[in-house]
């Protein structure tokens, strides 16, 4: 081989050796874009997720920040009225005072009833018992210290919704019967002197009206809660009344 020759060889070669450098240089350049460029997406990535939990944790501060006002706002309600006990005890109060409560304590049992074998046409209206006989009782009872008052069985409030209705008396829309039984939790000796020395119940149950009426007094008097007296509509029908 001619000198000429074999430096067309060499130069064939390190040709070929150039453009193989010169072509792992450039893709081993694409490589490194291509990694930069992914390094940037999971880099803007982050960015873009710390900005949200920045943004949620400002709206979790001011929530925070909110519920501590109403916190605060309640607590100075709660020490402007007094302790919780306190509430819950002058709420019972109410409740007694409402008759919404069963109670117990001792009281009198005043008990009327028409006069035996009643003629109408020999005896006066007076000998029946009407609503104002038994309105009459509570008020006495009322007046001399009665604390809670039930009339058949019925838990009184504050305003007693009796009237009559022919022979018989309602009593919060419940029809009643005779004998007619008025109880009272209070003062024994003050309600029991009252009734005993009132002008018109001496009259009534005079032999010539003849209304019976019974006093007792009980050491233990239990009066159920108004909303739960009993339902007597279910029971009685207008076909009993006589």
């Amino acid at each position: 081989m001619t000198k000429q020759n074999k430096r067309s060889l060499y130069i064939t070669i390190l040709m070929i050796v150039c453009g193989l450098a010169v072509g792992a240089f450039g893709r081993s350049m694409v490589v490194g874009k291509d990694r930069g460029n992914d390094r940037l997406s999971v880099y803007q990535d982050i960015v873009i997720e710390y900005e949200a939990l920045q943004a949620q944790n400002q709206r979790l501060v001011e929530q925070n920040e909110l519920l501590e006002a109403k916190k605060n706002l309640l607590i100075g309600n709660l020490q402007g009225l007094g302790s919780y006990d306190q509430i819950i005890r002058e709420r019972e109060n109410y409740a007694l005072l409402a008759g919404l409560t069963a109670v117990e304590g001792a009281g009198i049992r005043v008990t009327l009833n028409d006069r035996l074998e009643y003629d109408p046409t020999l005896h006066p209206v007076e000998s029946i018992v009407h609503d104002k006989t038994v309105l009459h009782v509570i008020e006495i009872l009322r007046s001399n210290g009665a604390q809670a008052l039930a009339f058949n069985g019925i838990r009184l409030t504050a305003v007693p919704q009796i009237g009559c209705i022919g022979p018989t008396i309602l009593c919060y829309d419940y029809r009643q019967m005779p004998p007619y039984i008025i109880e009272a939790i209070g003062p024994v000796e003050e309600m029991k002197n009252a009734i005993a020395g009132d002008a018109y119940l001496k009259h009534i149950t005079s032999p010539e009206i003849g209304i019976r009426m019974n006093l007792e007094t009980n050491a233990v008097l239990e009066l159920p809660s108004f909303s739960r007296s009993g339902d007597y509509l279910s029971l009685i029908t207008l076909l009993e009344a006589k």
